[in-house]
């Protein structure tokens, strides 16, 4: 099946069948008509599905309520219903704070703060059940067990601005800001290695799955072929091979193929 979402507060995800019959609608929309609060304890309502990712071996839908809120909640992929969620390093619903992420010194990198840092840009499940969270206000990656436990955290290009001014969505005035906008697993059996879609410095970085170390790269900004503008997500194939997708005016998607497997 399809299964697509949008990113605000009126939008959700459907589920599509292959030939775009609706099948379900996963609804929890924010009212169109109430002011925006943040609020990481109620379950009903989603501030905005900045991403979502799909445990088929559980049956359950892992959702990034994190363009304003700062949150993973999981649900049952059949039902809809809520089975658990966390907030950064693991915290319970509980005991995560409503107030804004403060702000930082940008002239140095974005400190390690506890509570998740909005936006949570996506979130995916690898083939051996650990959940990774892209934090792109805080150029970090989040590492956590399928029931919410945190395993490790690392930082992807630190040096870059993560929040702050002139920080904006790629409609805006304003620039790009963060690292980690999208990534993908590599196609081997192990998932031995992540690709990092940085949308801020058009680079693909490559990091170590298991260790969060870097070991490469690819892109840079441009509009030539293999140059990147706004890359915004990311994906691989069984074969290895790489795909990139850009926004604003990057309006493209872009392969490339593995030459030293």
């Amino acid at each position: 099946n399809v299964w697509i979402s949008g990113t605000e507060p009126g939008d959700s995800i459907q589920k599509f069948s292959p030939d775009g019959k609706l099948l379900w609608d996963f609804g929890r929309r924010w009212p169109k008509d109430r002011e925006f609060k943040q609020d990481n304890q109620s379950v009903e309502l989603l501030s905005g599905i900045e991403d979502f990712g799909l445990d088929n071996d559980a049956q359950e839908i892992y959702v990034s309520d994190g363009a304003r809120n700062k949150r993973i909640l999981v649900f049952d992929m059949k039902t809809g219903a809520f089975k658990r969620g966390w907030g950064g390093h693991g915290l319970p619903l509980a005991e995560i704070d409503n107030d804004p992420t403060p702000p930082y010194d940008i002239s140095g990198p974005p400190p390690e703060l506890k509570q998740f840092v909005p936006l949570l840009h996506c979130v995916h499940v690898s083939r051996d059940g650990m959940v990774y969270v892209c934090e792109r206000g805080n150029d970090r990656m989040q590492v956590f067990t399928r029931e919410g436990k945190w395993v490790m955290s690392f930082t992807v290009h630190p040096s870059t601005q993560a929040r702050g001014p002139n920080c904006g969505g790629p409609f805006g005035k304003s620039g790009p800001c963060g690292t980690v906008f999208n990534m993908a697993f590599s196609a081997d059996p192990e998932q031995k290695y992540l690709f990092i879609a940085d949308g801020t410095n058009n680079t693909v970085w490559i990091h170590e799955r298991k260790t969060g170390q870097l070991v490469g790269s690819f892109g840079g900004a441009g509009r030539y072929a293999g140059n990147l503008h706004w890359i915004d997500t990311i994906g691989t194939d069984s074969k290895g091979n790489i795909y990139t997708g850009e926004v604003e005016d990057g309006k493209r998607i872009q392969k490339f193929v593995r030459v030293n497997p």
